[in-house]
């Protein structure tokens, strides 16, 4: 369907959102893109099976600009899939249906990649919870831009690579070289997912201008523990860090990609031993990690005397 309302000699930009049982805030989520000061937009909204009242919440939004499409639930991924399969943008958002951005969002990402196609720009972004907007606290960018090798021996290295989707504008360009999102995944698809988008890219641009605000503290997808949700977090670490090894055969390389898996360590043990096994492999394979407990206070006190093993043991105890 042609927009009528479009600007006219400016690029189309489609926000792809995935919805599911999201009622409370898929409302506000469309709003803050119809509100953009940047009019050239398409919203496709996927509803993935909700079975509450998402479907009527969009349905209320008169605005030739959003486009509902219903499926059966097949999870995220497959419904981000969906979306870009109807998009027509020469640039993609992929955005959560419960996050929110100001007015000014869509301008100043796309004022930033400023027609390329060989790169990719990230916003600013923060988290806030509990629907409480005074609690948001913004994290602080790269003073300059990086190669994804750069990325790598900075976040995985340190264990922080956390990437919203919703902060990326990516170019169609670089979508269809890297591909689409990985329907096998649940927990963690976004990390494989950017590691194919940002080997594909030339560089990370970050942009300060733009803000992404991420919620927090309503029990979603990434909150999600169990044994199917770490058998994928696992698999989507694995197949990251196998990419970039034959990408970026150097040991700092390996030994960020070792850190990684020893944070994933961390954080199922002493479930999923399978899982331990196999990661454990894969660091001695890498050369080893080097990252520490993640503790602090009493936890930091109790690992110096009893080893992190047991430490992690008694917190799930208590927990």
């Amino acid at each position: 369907m042609e927009k009528s309302n479009l600007m006219d000699n400016t690029p189309l930009i489609s926000i792809c959102i995935p919805a599911y049982n999201c009622e409370k805030y898929i409302g506000d989520t469309i709003s803050c893109f119809l509100s953009q000061t940047y009019k050239n937009i398409e919203i496709i909204v996927v509803n993935d099976g909700s079975n509450d009242g998402t479907k009527a919440v969009v349905n209320n939004i008169k605005d030739e600009r959003v486009v509902l499409i219903n499926v059966g639930n097949g999870g995220a991924a497959k419904a981000r899939n969906i979306a870009y399969n109807k998009a027509r943008g020469e640039y993609i958002v992929f955005f959560d249906a419960d996050d929110y951005v100001q007015p000014d969002f869509i301008w100043h990402q796309l004022n930033r990649i400023r027609d390329k196609k060989d790169v990719i720009v990230l916003s600013a972004w923060g988290r806030f919870y509990h629907d409480d907007i005074s609690t948001f606290q913004l994290n602080k960018l790269p003073d300059t831009d990086m190669t994804f090798e750069e990325w790598i021996k900075l976040y995985w290295y340190n264990c922080t690579p956390m990437t919203n989707p919703g902060r990326a504008i990516i170019p169609k360009s670089i979508l269809e070289q890297a591909g689409l999102w990985n329907e096998n995944l649940s927990l963690n698809d976004d990390l494989e997912f950017f590691t194919r988008i940002f080997l594909s890219a030339e560089k990370i641009v970050f942009n300060n201008a733009a803000i992404l605000y991420y919620r927090s503290g309503i029990e979603g997808l990434s909150s999600k523990k169990g044994s199917a949700a770490y058998t994928s977090l696992y698999k989507s670490i694995l197949l990251s860090t196998e990419m970039v090894v034959k990408r970026y055969n150097s040991s700092l390389i390996k030994q960020s990609c070792a850190n990684f898996l020893q944070c994933f360590i961390y954080d199922v043990y002493p479930d999923e031993k399978e899982l331990i096994g196999y990661a454990e492999k894969k660091i001695i394979e890498y050369g080893g990690a080097n990252f520490p407990f993640p503790s602090g206070a009493y936890t930091k006190f109790l690992a110096s005397i009893l080893g992190w093993k047991i430490t992690k043991s008694i917190k799930k105890l208590i927990q």
